[in-house]
């Protein structure tokens, strides 16, 4: 995703000139307008940030119906590989 900002003196478009990553939140960059020549300091920082919660279910990883691939029967019925 890319941060668009327009040019305070002539509302044009912007572009990044360098950034660097002061922190992992964090993160300062030289812009530079192309139309007015105008070169500005601008700093970014994450002020939230959401992350879905994941549950674990213990239940797949249960392989009651699955034979081990150890088995000698499995093996037997299993096709050969055409290589």
């Amino acid at each position: 995703m890319a941060v668009e900002i327009h040019c305070p003196y002539c509302n044009s478009k912007t572009h990044t000139r360098t950034s660097v990553r002061i922190t992992p939140t964090a993160t300062t960059a030289q812009i530079g307008c192309r139309s007015c020549g105008a070169r500005l300091k601008v700093g970014f920082q994450i002020t939230e940030a959401w992350m879905p919660k994941y549950n674990e279910d213990f239940e797949v990883f249960k392989w009651t119906e699955f034979p081990p691939a150890n088995d000698d029967k499995f093996k037997k019925d299993q096709l050969p590989l055409a290589l």
